[in-house]
């Protein structure tokens, strides 16, 4: 049969619920109690339902000792199992499973280790600048004037000697001069860019290679902030500080270390205080080692 709310009390008066799980002994203490609410809160309803379904099977195995007492389909029933019992011998590859949990044991995590770029700059050397906006251009949709003001962009640096022939990129900044010149010429309106394979390795090398130094990256995005700053993002940056300092990123023998701790003293006194105190002497400074002038 099954068990309901109404025939509970008289079902379960063999079932020891001290040899049961504590919730559903706890339950059972407390029925007389819950059975009142039943359908009248959602949660004691659920609840109910649920310990229901949990007695059943020991109403089950209560009535089947009390209906039938020890017979021949017992007996047979034993030897059965007996016979399922032995074949169990080989299932003693138990140890596989503590072997499983020494593995897990095995792997820990060690902490991630910052990859430094090869050349860490404060502000990226232009010819850099122009092989990365080059390399950009890749396999997109570009318009006539898209090409055009690049091209001009590098002439205009050449005439005035912020790139010069001496520079150690001079020679990849020639030939994507000349590649624009030539795409400007044989394109329409518009066309899908596509940087020279052969040449496409190369530049990619240089420019994977060059990054802002970390430090100096940090101080910009303060500098950025100045002005328009919230708790949150200050938090954010803070945050973003520490995790450079640990993962090392961010090192004592960085050359704008201290300037860095002194942003971390500003993002600090700007949280207790809600207070951005900057002085002139002192933005002006981080704005210079930072490459963004005055």
């Amino acid at each position: 049969m099954n068990l309901t709310v109404n025939n509970y009390s008289s079902a379960v008066k063999n079932i020891d619920f001290s040899k049961l799980p504590e919730e559903m002994k706890m339950v059972h203490d407390k029925w007389s109690q819950f059975s009142k609410f039943y359908k009248k809160s959602d949660k004691i309803t659920e609840m109910i339902d649920n310990h229901l379904r949990a007695v059943q099977p020991y109403t089950k195995v209560k009535s089947s000792k009390t209906v039938s007492k020890p017979s021949k389909p017992k007996e047979v029933a034993k030897k059965k199992v007996i016979k399922k019992v032995t074949p169990t011998k080989k299932k003693t590859e138990k140890p596989k499973r503590v072997a499983t949990s020494k593995k897990k044991t095995v792997t820990k995590r060690t902490p991630k280790k910052a990859v430094r770029k090869a050349n860490e700059v404060s502000v990226m050397p232009l010819e850099v600048k122009f092989i990365k906006r080059y390399l950009s251009l890749n396999d997109k949709r570009v318009t006539e004037k898209q090409i055009s003001l690049f091209y001009k962009t590098i002439q205009k640096s050449a005439l005035e000697k912020r790139i010069r022939k001496s520079d150690k990129y001079s020679a990849e900044i020639m030939k994507i001069s000349k590649d624009l010149a030539q795409t400007y010429k044989e394109m329409n309106n518009s066309c899908k860019f596509e940087v020279p394979s052969s040449l496409f390795n190369k530049l990619k090398k240089i420019s994977d290679s060059y990054g802002v130094t970390p430090a100096i990256a940090l101080i910009k995005r303060f500098v950025n902030l100045y002005g328009n700053i919230t708790k949150e993002k200050a938090t954010r940056l803070l945050k973003s500080i520490s995790n450079a300092k640990k993962n090392g990123k961010v090192t004592s023998s960085d050359r704008a270390y201290k300037r860095l701790i002194e942003v971390e003293g500003h993002l600090e006194k700007y949280l207790d205080s809600d207070k951005l105190i900057v002085t002139d002497v002192q933005l002006n400074g981080l704005r210079g080692i930072a490459g963004l002038g005055k």
